[in-house]
C-alpha cells in the first residue's frame, strides 16, 4: 500500500525530538511545509524555521531520522486531523497526523464525531476512515465523504409539422426590381392535421453534498404548445391539432391557424375600420385615418396611406406604404414591404423592402433593404441583428441612424426588474420591521390579540411571496445580462453600394458617425470601437 513519509513527535528526558518514518510502495517524501502547517496549528512558537528545514533535508537522507526541536520535554499530543471540504461541498479530505510517542490514538467515532462538528454528515466513505486509521495513512489526503452528484435532466423539444420557416422573401428579377406576388409565404393547413408534438421536459434528480444539503441539477428549459383558436390539443397536451382547414403560422414559438377575411376594394368609408379574428386580405389600399388589427396576417394588394396596421403574424404591402408622418405598421411576425416612407414600423421578426425614407422602423430580426432603389435615407432604422442595404444615407448629408443590437423587448424588461427588484426591498425591510415590532411585544405580553396574530400571519406569508420573487426575478435578470452581453459582439451593418456622411451607426451603445463615404463595408463592433471590414 502506497504511504507517504511522515514525522512525530518523541518525548525523551532532555527534551523533544521529531522523528522521521520513510515512505512506503512510491508515497511522497516528508515535506518542510507539512512540518511547518504542524507546528503552527499546535501553536509552537519558540520553533525556529530554520530547525524545520534542517529535519527536513537529514529526513530525506536517513530512514529514521531523530532531530532535536526543544529541550523542554512538551505536553503529549493526541492524533490530529485537518479536515478540508471544497467550496462546492461536493467532497471532504482529511489530512491525518500521527500523536506523539505519549500521545493517543483517534477512533473512529472520534474521526466521525469531528466531521459532524464541520457538519460533513451525507456521503461519508467508512472504509476510507477506517483504513486510513488502521493504516496509519499519516501526511496524506483521503477522501473521506463525496457528494451524490444530481442527474442533470433535458430540455423540452418541440417538433412542428409544418414549415415554420417559410422564407417569406421576395423574388428579385433581373432588372432589380421586387417581385412581390411571388412570395411562397402561405403555409396551408387541413382540418385534423398534426401540427406539432412536445417532448417534455426531464428535470432531472437534486443531488446531495456532503453536508446533506441539495444539489439541484442544471436548469432546463421547459415548454408547452401554445397555439390560438382553431386548434386543439390531445389530452396530455403532447400534439397540436388543427380544428379547419386554412393556412397556419408560428409567430414566437405560438402556432395560428385561420381561415382569411377578404376585403374586396378599399379599406375607407365603405369599411370602417377592421378588426378581424384571423387573417385579412386587402385587395385594394387602405386610406389615411383607417385601422386593421388582425391576429393573422395582413395582406394589401394596393397602397396603404396615413392608415394603422396592426398584425399578430406578418404583413405584406405589394406596393408599399406612404405613411405621410400618420402611419403605424406593427406586426409580431415579418413585415414585407414594397417602400417605406414617413411611417412607424415595428416588426417582431424580420423587415424586407426595397426603400426606407424618412421612418422610423425597428424589426425584432434583421432588415434587408436590398431591392432595386436599396435604399434606408433618414429617420432611424433599429434591428436585434442585421441592418443590410444597397444605399445608406444620401449625397445631401441626411441625417440617418442606424442601430443593431440588444433587443429593444429585452433592454425594456431589464429595466422592469431593476425597478421592481428595489420596490421589493423596500416592502421587504418595511414587512421585516413590523414582523419585529409584533414579536417584540409578544415577548413582552406573552400574548398577541387576535389582530395583531392575524397581521404577524399575513406579513410573513407576503415576505414568502417576496422572496420567491425576489429569486425568480433575479434569476431573470442574471439571464437577460448574460443575454446583453452574448449580443455585444452579435449586430452588423452591411452596405453593398455607399453609406454617405451624415449617418450615424450604433452597435451595441457603442456609435460611429460618418464624415465621409463609406462603400461596400461590413461594420462591426470590437470591443468598445466599431470597425469597418469588407463584405
Amino acid at each position: 500500500m502506497k504511504r507517504n513519509a511522515f514525522f512525530q513527535l518523541v518525548h525523551k528526558d532532555d527534551g523533544t525530538y521529531l522523528k522521521s518514518y520513510p515512505a512506503m510502495d512510491g508515497g511522497e517524501p516528508i515535506r518542510e511545509g507539512d512540518v511547518l502547517n504542524y507546528i503552527e496549528l499546535k501553536h509552537y512558537e519558540d520553533i525556529m524555521v530554520t530547525d524545520i528545514k534542517e529535519f527536513a533535508e537529514k529526513a530525506a537522507q536517513e530512514k529514521n531520522a531523530l532531530f532535536k526541536i526543544s529541550d523542554e520535554e512538551m505536553l503529549p499530543e493526541n492524533e490530529t486531523v485537518v479536515i478540508t471540504t471544497d467550496p462546492k461541498r461536493l467532497y471532504t479530505k482529511i489530512r491525518l497526523y500521527p500523536n506523539s510517542s505519549k500521545g493517543s490514538r483517534l477512533s473512529f467515532h472520534d474521526v466521525k464525531d469531528l466531521l459532524a462538528q464541520r457538519n460533513v454528515v451525507f456521503g461519508i466513505i467508512d472504509k476510507n476512515i477506517e483504513m486510513m486509521l488502521k493504516a496509519r495513512l499519516y501526511c496524506m489526503d483521503i477522501l473521506v465523504a463525496k457528494a451524490e452528484l444530481p442527474i442533470h435532466g433535458k430540455n423540452a423539444e418541440i417538433t412542428y409539422h409544418f414549415d415554420i420557416n417559410k422564407t417569406s422573401k421576395p423574388t428579385v428579377k433581373e432588372n432589380g426590381q421586387v417581385d412581390f406576388h411571388k412570395l411562397d409565404m402561405i403555409e396551408p393547413v387541413s382540418e385534423g392535421q398534426l401540427l406539432a408534438t412536445l417532448v417534455p421536459a426531464d428535470f432531472g434528480t437534486p443531488g446531495t453534498d456532503v453536508t446533506g444539503a441539495p444539489i439541484k441539477p442544471k436548469k432546463v428549459i421547459d415548454k408547452k404548445l401554445k397555439h390560438g383558436k382553431n386548434i386543439h390539443l390531445s389530452e396530455d397536451g403532447l400534439e397540436m391539432y388543427s380544428d379547419v382547414s386554412g393556412n397556419v403560422t408560428c409567430v414566437q414559438d405560438t402556432v395560428f391557424v385561420s381561415d382569411c377575411y377578404e376585403v374586396p376594394a378599399d379599406v375607407g368609408p365603405s369599411t370602417g375600420d377592421i378588426e378581424y379574428d384571423g387573417s385579412v386580405k386587402v385587395k385594394g389600399n387602405v386610406l389615411t385615418g383607417y385601422k386593421i388589427e388582425a391576429s393573422g396576417d395582413i395582406y394589401v394588394n394596393g397602397a396603404v396611406e396615413g392608415a394603422t396596421l396592426i398584425s399578430g403574424g406578418k404583413i405584406v404591402l405589394n406596393r408599399g406604404i406612404q405613411g405621410m408622418e400618420k402611419a403605424v405598421m406593427q406586426a409580431e411576425g415579418d413585415i414585407i414591404s414594397n417602400f417605406i416612407e414617413s411611417s412607424t414600423v415595428t416588426a417582431g421578426g424580420r423587415i424586407i423592402t426595397d426603400a426606407i425614407m424618412h421612418s422610423n422602423v425597428t424589426a425584432k430580426d434583421s432588415i434587408t433593404v436590398n431591392g432595386k432603389r436599396g435604399m434606408i435615407a433618414g429617420g432611424s432604422v433599429r434591428s436585434t441583428q442585421l441592418i443590410e442595404s444597397k444605399i445608406m444615407g444620401s449625397t445631401m448629408g441626411t441625417t440617418t441612424n442606424l442601430e443593431v443590437g440588444f433587443d429593444p423587448d429585452l433592454m425594456k424588461r431589464f429595466r422592469e426588474i431593476e425597478e421592481l427588484t428595489e420596490e421589493m426591498a423596500e416592502e421587504k425591510e418595511i414587512i421585516m420591521q413590523t414582523i419585529d415590532n409584533l414579536k417584540k411585544r409578544f415577548k413582552l405580553q406573552g400574548s398577541l390579540e387576535p389582530e395583531k396574530l392575524e397581521l404577524l400571519k399575513q406579513n410573513k406569508e407576503r415576505l414568502e411571496v417576496i422572496d420567491s420573487e425576489m429569486e425568480s426575478m433575479t434569476e431573470e435578470y442574471d439571464q437577460i445580462e448574460e443575454q446583453m452581453q452574448e449580443a455585444k459582439s452579435v449586430g452588423k451593418i452591411i452596405v453593398h453600394d455607399t453609406a454617405y456622411s451624415g449617418v450615424k451607426l450604433t452597435i451595441s451603445n457603442v456609435s460611429k458617425y460618418l464624415h465621409s463615404e463609406v462603400q461596400h463595408s461590413t461594420f462591426v463592433r470590437e470591443g468598445a470601437e466599431i470597425r469597418i471590414k469588407g463584405i
